[in-house]
């Protein structure tokens, strides 16, 4: 098991290695289509903004009922994408990956 961080340095370090891991797993989870072209954050598959609607609905259909395990998933891909996305103060990105998620 890891350590728990003693630092704001390891915490951030920590956030980025799940981060990173849950976006290693995206090529899996979606089958290997519509999955996200970095760091633009595209879909690859049909250019739209990622998370694309076909991509949401593989994502939901992977986690079934587990809303809440989609969405602490998403919250990690999330927090790879906002280190290569343009920094937006309306909060879209959030909403973008995460917000969708009822």
């Amino acid at each position: 098991m890891a350590e728990t961080p003693t630092t704001v340095h390891e915490a951030r370090e920590a956030e980025r290695a799940r981060g990173q891991q849950a976006v290693d797993a995206l090529d899996r989870r979606l089958g290997g289509q519509h999955t996200p072209l970095r760091p633009e954050w595209d879909c690859g598959t049909c250019e739209q903004d990622w998370p694309c609607p076909p991509a949401q609905v593989r994502l939901a259909e992977a986690y079934g009922r587990d809303r809440v395990g989609l969405a602490m998933y998403l919250g990690a891909v999330y927090a790879a994408a906002v280190n290569e996305l343009p920094v937006t103060l309306t909060g879209e990105t959030w909403v973008r990956f995460v917000g969708w998620v009822r």
